[in-house]
């Protein structure tokens, strides 16, 4: 033991029992020596009380020890003596004093247990854990007191876990007692003054410096010399201790070793007690590659030897192409070669781990292969770009079931990736196509896990990098799967996802292969929200969609309400459309009173209005209380309106007529007085109104008189003055067509329906009763009539009361009606409740009589239109088979042997046995179907010269025949259909062909398909002329309304009409094009009825539908006219009065009397005709000089909305007038000087707007070119903005500038930018000019000036990165380099568009050369130059014997110094 410096010992009262002793020997070997206090310890004597047990002058070898051991060990040695003490019976009093003191001191341990310090000095970095270990110590007492313990091996006591320990000497002042060392010695003078080390002197030091140094600190100067000593010393330390000698580093040579050997080698690798320098002498010569990396992971090597293995053979590979000799580009070019094919041999090896999932033990092996991958990654040993862009490759081909693996790898390597905006904007798409493919229905079950991992990555670079998702050719595709993975709870994530869209669109509107769409207006918006109610009426969603639009809500209502009238849209729906669009939004709060009256009042400006279409949604939305009468009443008194007006014109201002076209049913008695004293002062006839409501009753009654069952005043009428309902008012039309549906229902109570006839005290006239509620004679009369009323809300309720009642062909007849008007009930709402009362009547129990297949067949095809119907269908179609009687495979038909006295049948009579015989037949073969088909198809075309409703009879049974073979009766038609239409047609073919396609023989697609590829063909003019005719009139005839011949099923002949103008309009535009080239033929009779058939209105009213049917695309629809002369024919389209004046009129007349009649609803028909005035080469006038100059006149001109009509005109015309008109448009802007930042006039920018509008349509007219003068000027005109006198005296002494015209002239620039990207992405576009677009626009995004205009910013941040994607390598390192040479590479967002990182080159480690004197670095200063790291030398334990510098970056670049323990 040590005792302090100065051997003096404190003196204790006596009766103390804590006495700091030794550690005490015990004779447990599993107690731990308690630490003692360092440096200072003390020994003191043994207490008197323990003294009398043995005599102290026994000499030391002699005396047992009897220790009191320090607080922290008392515990123990108490524990070990009771034990001893027990265990030798002693009964003198010593003993039972001995035992009494043990027991005494357990006590005190425990009292005191906690508060002593530690024997020991902390170990710096561990915290000691108070009271010792208590598990050992139990141990130990429990050993010690065991009377049968005996040790099995003798003592050996260790250090304490928390002594200090020297580096090589081990623990500190740890002496266990043998007897034979000093501190086990007990005499007079360790018992007096302790024990101690003494220090050993030199031989070159006497023994302390003291009598040297303390004489010459006496003196006033001492500080001084003492000063000058310890820098001597310093000196002589530096001198001696710095090293000097050069890096002995070399890495471990490799042998050639059998595999015995090498195997043993590896599997000491893998051991961790072996050191690395033992294995550093040599290491196995062969090991390379993947080989290498397949040893680590089967033999599972710890990670940093598996590193220190990769690196020993890295630095032996690297040099041995420097021991070559050749010259310096070889050997870098070979030792980048070398990286390249090490980085292979990874990626092959992370390949092999990922597809080993799944088998046995590959948890272990795929946790393994990451962490070795991840360390060569981090520590540089790959080749990080040829990685990262593998990594992204390999992810973006990757199939879903090896996904999982493929994002784990990318989550661990994602930071790096979206450090460069190239490799992040891969990334972003590969994700988008998986998210995609894995969000398909089929796959969406089963890889629901995948789904919801990629969403999730995809949500965290969404935030994290937002801009890895600017992908404007894609993001289109798809940003509806995006949306569907977002949650709306998510604001972050929402705002985001809006952000981009914006941005992206922005990109994609003017991007060479996008939509050629301009930017639409808010009413353009809307209207195209409104045009696809025709495909999805969504009422819900579209207005919600609406509402998100704008604010304004006045121009949302008048936008609806001239939507729903106006004459450039079609459709009976569009009134109750609009009608419960305008109840939404009266729900959501919304005002429908005041843009109601205002629209009124300036309907006469409106231009296109349908004002009986007004009328007819202003009384829908009377009929539902949402538009107050009386204050409309008011509204009319107060303008004063009325005041010197006489009866109103129909075609007058709306906001007077409106007042005769008002319903009555359901006002106040006080409302319908004060209309009529308004009426009367207008000079209208009190009774007018009611005598036309009594003759259109009289009419009607003279027309179904036995529907009507009581007595009624119109049975006193004339129906006279009512010669067409269609040009009633909407009051008499809603009376008129209230008292249908009240007669219908009093028939339904007569019948017993529902109860008691009526209250009214009229009896029914006995004489009137039917044998059914309606016959079909008597539905077909109230259909029509409802019909030319346009009151399709009564009809919904007329079919909803016959659709439980009716049977057989009137129930067919009802579903035909809900089929044909069906996007008018469903507008209404009540296409699905007619759809369940019907669909009831199937489920119902009911004879043969009541089902027919004609209704089973239409009720399908309504459930087909409905959404959620799947299950209702096939339980339709299944009794539909059900109705069919089975066909089985039998040798001999029986309609084979009935089939010779049928077809000798007579006239009369063949149509009844024919029917028989295919009611009771069961199979047919191929042949007799033959016959029988021949056979029906000759009475057929012979049929109509008699009558009609043979022709309609022989159908049916073709119909029936068709169920015996369908492939084998498609063919037979078709081949009869190709012969009938190259014949003269002696017949009308609408006659023989509309009621096979009403009775489902045929459809009109495969007819007027069959007509147009005939008509393809070379022929006789003639026929072909005469074809084209007869089929157009078949068409036309039935798109004015159902042939009277077709009996009840005519409305399906209607409704597929309707359908195919919708989904397919090139055979209708074939016949047209036919009729049109007719025109000019030589034969004055087909010239004259081609003439008459194109100005025939109901031929311009189906061209016109073709146009318009799908307003979102008229391009492709104007494409399918492949005859300019069609184009032309019908000039004048839109105005009568223009096609009268259109050959007086030049084409620069033509054009810009065209263009003032443009509205936001006519832009299909407007392009439509511009097309045809551009195609028409008979003047010699140049249209596109007057087409450009009459857009550029107008565009400079134009304000509020126009800009935005005239940009949607030029986004549709052909590319060479729209790249003329674009070039005329940049030209001007140029000349304007967009780049003087000091002009500040209005108009100027007004001008400057419509200009780039008219550029941004035209967009799609770039050519995918090589070059383009026109980049040259841009690129000049930004360079010319960011080195402006105003912007530099902004960014120096932050003056005031007009930054509304800057921004302005800056997105202008741009926006030429994005338009020209087709060009500047070309394969063979100038990389040096490139480098100057890209320069100019990193310039001006890290101006100052940017940095208080974040949208533009955005947008030019969003430019440079696209453009960016295209760079080569060399063009992208020139850029890197210039900007670093500006001091512009610091810029976060430039690198990560060029990706470069923070510091290039290893700039962040320089060598520094100093000069020889210190004149000499003052003068010419430190010379700096980065120093390349060697990476794969950097390892440790490299040589078998350590020197002072064996490192591979040497200690002396460092100054480093020895190091003295």
């Amino acid at each position: 033991m040590t005792s302090n410096s100065a051997g003096i010992e404190p003196q204790l009262p006596i009766g103390k029992r804590c006495y700091p002793l030794p550690p005490t020997r015990t004779a447990s070997h599993d107690l731990q020596q308690t630490p003692r206090s360092w440096p200072r310890q003390t020994c003191y004597p043994i207490p008197n009380a323990l003294a009398s047990f043995q005599d102290v002058s026994e000499p030391a070898s002699k005396r047992q020890k009897i220790i009191v051991a320090a607080p922290g060990v008392i515990g123990k040695t108490s524990g070990t003596l009771h034990s001893i003490l027990d265990a030798s019976n002693a009964t003198s009093n010593k003993g039972a004093r001995l035992l009494k003191a043990a027991d005494s001191l357990l006590e005190r341990e425990r009292a005191e247990k906690g508060q002593q310090p530690s024997l020991f000095p902390v170990r710096p970095g561990t915290i000691p854990q108070p009271g010792g270990n208590p598990q050992g110590r139990a141990l130990a007492i429990e050993r010690a007191t065991a009377k049968d313990a005996v040790p099995v091996k003798p003592y050996v006591p260790e250090p304490p876990s928390s002594a200090p320990r020297f580096h090589k000497a081990g623990p500190a002042d740890f002496f266990p007692w043998t007897g034979c060392h000093a501190e086990d010695v007990l005499n007079e003078l360790t018992t007096k003054q302790g024990f101690y080390d003494k220090s050993q002197v030199s031989q070159n030091e006497s023994n302390t410096a003291r009598p040297s140094v303390w004489s010459s600190l006496k003196h006033k100067s001492g500080l001084q010399i003492l000063s000058s000593l310890f820098v001597s010393a310093l000196d002589q330390r530096q001198i001696h201790g710095t090293i000097t000698t050069s890096s002995t580093f070399k890495p471990p040579p490799r042998v050639t070793l059998t595999d015995t050997k090498r195997e043993a080698w590896l599997r000491d690798l893998a051991n961790p007690s072996i050191p690395l320098r033992r294995l550093s002498r040599t290491i196995p010569h062969g090991i390379r590659g993947k080989i290498l990396l397949d040893h680590c992971l089967s033999k599972d090597i710890p990670t940093s030897r598996a590193i220190w293995l990769a690196k020993c053979v890295g630095a032996n590979e690297i040099r041995a192409f420097k021991r070559k000799g050749t010259g310096g580009v070889f050997t870098v070019g070979g030792e980048a070669k070398w990286i390249k094919d090490w980085t292979a041999n990874v990626e092959q090896f992370l390949e092999c781990i990922i597809d080993v999932c799944g088998s046995a033990d590959w948890r272990s092996k795929i946790s393994y292969g990451l962490r070795l991958i991840t360390h060569l990654y981090s520590e540089h040993l790959l080749d990080q770009d040829h990685y990262l862009d593998w990594l992204i490759a390999s992810f973006r081909d990757s199939d879903l079931d090896a996904l999982p693996m493929w994002l784990l790898v990318m989550q661990i390597h994602r930071q790096d990736v979206l450090q460069h905006r190239q490799r992040g904007g891969r990334l972003a798409e590969a994700l988008l196509k998986h998210l995609d493919k894995a969000s398909l229905p089929v796959n969406h079950e089963l890889y629901d896990t995948v789904f919801k991992q990629i969403a999730r990555l995809l949500k965290t670079i969404m935030l994290s990098a937002p801009a890895c998702f600017i992908l404007p050719p894609c993001w289109s595709k798809y940003e509806d799967t995006i949306k569907s993975c977002l949650d709306k709870k998510e604001n972050r994530l929402q705002s985001s996802f809006d952000s981009l869209s914006k941005r992206n669109w922005r990109l994609r509107n003017r991007s060479l292969g996008q939509s050629s769409q301009a930017t639409k207006s808010h009413r353009q918006t809307i209207i195209v929200y409104l045009d696809s109610l025709r495909d999805d009426q969504n009422f819900g969603r579209i207005a919600g969609a609406c509402l998100r639009v704008t604010s304004d809500y006045e121009l949302l209502v008048r936008t609806c309400i001239e939507w729903s009238s106006s004459i450039y849209r079609h459709g009976r729906f569009r009134a109750y459309a609009a009608a419960r669009l305008l109840r939404i939004w009266k729900r959501k709060g919304i005002d429908l009173q005041g843009p109601i009256f205002d629209f009124l009042a300036a309907s006469s400006d409106v231009p296109g209005l349908q004002k009986r279409e007004v009328y007819r949604l202003l009384a829908e939305l009377v009929r539902s209380q949402h538009l107050s009468v009386g204050k409309y009443l008011q509204w009319l008194i107060a303008r004063g309106t009325l005041d010197g007006h006489h009866e109103p014109n129909p075609d007058g201002p709306c906001d007077v007529y409106l007042l005769f076209e008002l319903p009555l049913q359901g006002l106040p008695s006080h409302i319908i007085n004060l209309r009529g004293i308004l009426l009367t002062t207008l000079g209208v006839p009190a009774m007018r109104e009611s005598d036309m409501i009594i003759a259109a009753k009289a009419r009607i009654l003279d027309e179904i008189a036995d529907f009507f069952l009581w007595a009624d005043d119109a049975s006193a009428g004339s129906g006279a003055g009512c010669d067409d309902f269609a040009f009633l008012s909407q009051t008499v039309k809603s009376a008129v067509a209230l008292w249908i549906r009240q007669n219908l229902f009093s028939r339904l109570q007569v019948y017993g329906k529902t109860g008691s006839a009526s209250e009214d005290t009229k009896q029914p006239n006995p004489n009137k009763a039917a044998a059914c509620l309606v016959t079909l004679n008597q539905f077909h009369t109230i259909r029509r009539i409802l019909e030319d009323f346009e009151d399709f809300a009564i009809l919904a309720d007329v079919l909803n009361i016959l659709s439980d009642e009716v049977q057989g062909p009137v129930l067919t007849a009802v579903t035909d009606t809900v089929n044909q008007y069906f996007d008018v009930f469903n507008a209404i709402g009540a296409a699905k409740d007619i759809f369940r009362r019907l669909y009831y009547r199937v489920e119902e129990p009911h004879g043969p009589e009541v089902i027919e297949m004609a209704f089973l067949e239409s009720l399908i095809d309504l459930a087909c239109r409905l959404s959620n119907t799947a299950q209702e269908v096939q339980r339709l179609r299944n009794d539909m088979l059900a109705l069919v009687p089975s066909l089985s495979a039998v040798a001999f038909s029986p309609i084979s042997d009935n089939m010779v006295e049928a077809v000798q049948s007579a006239e009369p009579i063949f149509a009844d046995e024919m029917d028989q015989m295919l009611a009771g037949g069961t199979s047919m073969d191929k042949q007799t179907l033959t016959r029988v088909f021949g056979t029906i198809i000759g009475h057929l075309e012979t049929s109509f010269e008699e009558s009609s409703q043979s022709g309609i009879r022989f159908s049916q049974l073709l119909a029936r025949l068709r169920r015996f073979g369908p492939k084998a009766f498609d063919a037979l038609l078709k081949e009869w259909l190709q012969k009938w239409l190259r014949s003269d047609l002696h017949a009308n073919p609408g006659l023989i062909l509309s009621p096979m396609v009403c009775c489902k023989v045929v459809s009109l697609k495969v007819v007027l398909d069959s007509a147009a590829q005939l008509l393809s063909l070379e022929g006789h003019r003639n026929h072909r002329a005469t074809l084209a005719f007869e089929m157009l009139d078949m068409v036309t005839t039935a798109s004015s309304g159902p042939m009277q011949t077709i009996d009840y099923r005519g409305y399906r002949l209607l409704d597929q009409l309707h359908r195919l103008v919708r989904m397919s309009s090139a055979s209708i535009t074939a016949l047209l094009s036919v009729v049109v080239e007719t025109r000019r033929a030589a034969e004055a009779p087909l010239r004259t009825r081609a003439r008459a058939r194109v100005e025939d209105l109901s031929v311009r009213n189906l061209i016109q539908t073709l146009v318009l049917q799908q307003p979102s695309t008229p391009r492709e629809v104007a494409s399918t006219l492949p005859n300019t002369d069609l184009q032309k024919a019908f000039w004048g389209l839109l105005d009568q009065d223009l096609l009268e004046e259109s050959p007086h009129l030049n084409r620069h007349s033509r054009i810009s009397r065209l263009l003032n009649s443009t509205s936001d609803f006519n832009v299909p028909l407007v392009q439509w005709e511009l097309r045809a005035i551009l195609s028409d080469t008979e003047t010699l006038e140049n249209a596109e000089d007057a087409l450009t100059d009459i857009l550029m006149e107008r565009a400079s001109a134009s304000r509020d909305g126009r800009v935005e009509l005239l940009a949607c005109l030029v986004s549709k015309l052909p590319v060479k007038e729209a790249a003329s008109i674009r070039e005329k448009a940049e030209t001007e802007i140029i000349c304007l000087g967009v780049t003087d930042t000091t002009s500040t006039c209005h108009e100027y920018k007004t001008r400057l707007d419509s200009l780039t509008a008219i550029i941004e349509a035209a967009g799609f007219s770039v050519p995918d070119a090589e070059t383009s003068p026109f980049l040259d000027q841009i690129v000049d005109g930004l360079s010319m903005i960011c080195s402006s006198p105003q912007l530099d005296k902004y960014q120096h002494n932050g003056d005031e500038i007009d930054s509304d015209h800057v921004c302005q002239s800056i997105d202008v620039l741009i926006s030429l930018l994005v338009i020209h990207q087709s060009t500047i992405q070309h394969p063979r576009f100038s990389q040096s000019a490139l480098f100057q677009v890209l320069i100019s626009l990193s310039r001006l995004l890290i101006h100052p000036f940017l940095a208080l205009h974040p949208t533009l910013s955005s947008y030019v941040f969003d430019t440079l990165a696209l453009l960016s994607d295209t760079l080569s390598d060399d063009t992208r390192t020139r850029c890197i380099r210039t900007l670093r040479d500006h001091h512009h590479s610091q810029d976060p967002r430039l690198r990560f568009i060029f990706g470069y990182p923070e510091n290039v080159n290893n700039e962040w480690l320089q060598l520094v050369t100093k000069s020889s004197t210190i004149a000499e670095a003052k003068s010419e200063g430190l010379t700096m130059q980065p120093y390349s790291l060697r990476r794969w030398e950097m390892m440790q334990d490299a040589t078998p014997v350590s020197t002072e510098n064996d490192t591979s970056l040497s200690l002396t670049l460092f100054g480093a110094r020895k190091s003295v323990l």
